[in-house]
């Protein structure tokens, strides 16, 4: 029954963003509960943070309605609001071999990686953490990105459970109980990486 629910889910959900402008809401996903998290404008309900000095923050900005990393300094971007369990969905678009990621109920203080889950962007992570990975705990199909073209992420975080698709297709289901509480959703800046993050939505699933 759960797959069933999260199927009806992401069904509903994806035929939404393809019929839908960007960073808009559709009646439909309003009606669903859907929340915007990105009004492709601004950063409202966004906060830098750095990964290695006060100053490095990622220098994040809003360029042709996309929240951008153009790859000056090292950062990662946090929602002011914390989630526990949810359907994120967000398109993402950079070069090939771009190094970033999406964190998943990270904390605001300390390294994202380590006190939630990061979702891989990265073909050739060298340990074998590749895109649609959650790094350093469960490993996913083998999968590449569409380089220069906005890539979908849809990504299921149900107590322990995790389902992961990009573009459509699924590429981890897996269980890991590492970090199962509320934290933020973070977007990763890499220095010499430049990448660009549109159509940020999730929809809360239960407490």
């Amino acid at each position: 029954m759960v797959i069933a629910k999260w199927g009806l889910l992401l069904l509903t959900g994806t035929l939404a963003i393809a019929d839908g402008p960007p960073n808009q809401l559709t009646p439909a996903e309003m009606k669903a509960g859907w929340k915007l998290l990105f009004d492709g404008k601004t950063l409202a309900g966004w906060e830098p943070h750095s990964t290695s000095s006060p100053n490095a923050t990622g220098d994040w900005s809003v360029a042709n309605g996309s929240i951008l990393c153009p790859g000056t300094t090292a950062g990662w971007l946090a929602s002011s609001g914390t989630y526990t369990n949810y359907v994120l969905k967000l398109e993402f678009r950079g070069r090939a071999g771009v190094n970033s990621g999406v964190f998943l109920r990270s904390e605001k203080t300390g390294q994202p990686h380590i006190t939630g889950y990061e979702l891989q962007i990265w073909d050739n992570q060298p340990a074998g953490y590749n895109t649609g990975s959650l790094v350093n705990s469960v490993k996913a199909a083998p999968v590449k990105i569409i380089p220069d073209e906005w890539n979908t992420y849809e990504i299921t975080a149900d107590g322990e459970h995790f389902l992961v698709m990009l573009n459509g297709k699924t590429v981890l289901d897996a269980r890991d109980s590492k970090h199962v509480s509320a934290g933020v959703i973070g977007l990763q800046c890499q220095p010499d990486n430049r990448i660009e993050f549109r159509n940020l939505r999730l929809l809360p699933l239960r407490p």
